[in-house]
């Protein structure tokens, strides 16, 4: 149980020391140094390693060196005074130079764009204003239709009214003929009835002559 613990104590303080060793340095501003096989200047030089080469941190030896290795891949022993955990001068200037063209990039497609959006926004504006011009031909055009319509219903309207009209008169005149032909023939029977009767009378009137005229002569004979 005792070893569990000492393992684990030791890991937790080993681990830090480990993330730090993984941390990336910096070769200090304004320098040259010499990256060699081993801890010393009696060691070969592998290669000279300029201001601001990042560098990553592989072993803490002895005497100030560092245990490192080269963005390339080359690892080997360098002083560790001649490193900086800062970011130097140059790489800065040049991240800060590369950030400035890259928002002046940005800056003139964003420029693209807005010319692109004006140019769109007055293509726009003029089709709205032919829109608006055609919606205000067809609104005159509707306005007209809808009073053709109403006149139209009026029109209807009173020649439903005529149409009623002429049939009313029409049954009327039906009517009236027929009173008239009515009339006429009680006329005619009426004027046919006097005519008998007129010559029925006349007829008596004769006869009544007649009579008595023979019955006179038969008087004169008698005496």
């Amino acid at each position: 149980m005792r070893k569990a613990v000492l393992f684990l104590l030791l890991g937790l303080f080993i681990l830090p020391a480990a993330q730090a060793l993984a941390a990336t340095q910096y070769v200090s501003d304004q320098l040259m140094i010499t990256l060699r096989t081993g801890q010393g200047d009696q060691y070969k030089i592998l290669k000279m390693l300029k201001a601001g080469t990042p560098l990553e941190i592989l072993e803490e030896g002895e005497k100030g060196h560092l245990f490192v290795r080269t963005p390339d891949g080359t690892e080997g022993w360098v002083q560790k005074q001649f490193l900086t955990t800062e970011t130097p001068k140059p790489i800065v200037i040049a991240r800060l130079e590369k950030e400035r063209e890259r928002l002046q990039d940005k800056m003139k497609q964003l420029e693209t764009r807005q010319a692109e959006l004006t140019t769109e926004l007055e293509n726009t504006r003029r089709e709205r204003a032919g829109g608006d011009a055609a919606l205000a031909d067809l609104q005159k055009k509707l306005d007209t239709v809808s009073a053709e319509y109403a006149d139209l219903q009026t029109k209807s309207a009173d020649v439903v009214e005529l149409a009623a009209e002429r049939d009313r008169l029409e049954a009327l005149s039906i009517r009236l003929s027929s009173e008239v032909d009515q009339l006429r023939e009680e006329n005619e029977n009426i004027l046919f009835t006097g005519a008998v009767k007129w010559f029925l009378a006349g007829g008596g009137v004769l006869l009544a002559g007649w009579i008595l005229g023979k019955t006179s002569r038969k008087k004169k004979g008698f005496y």
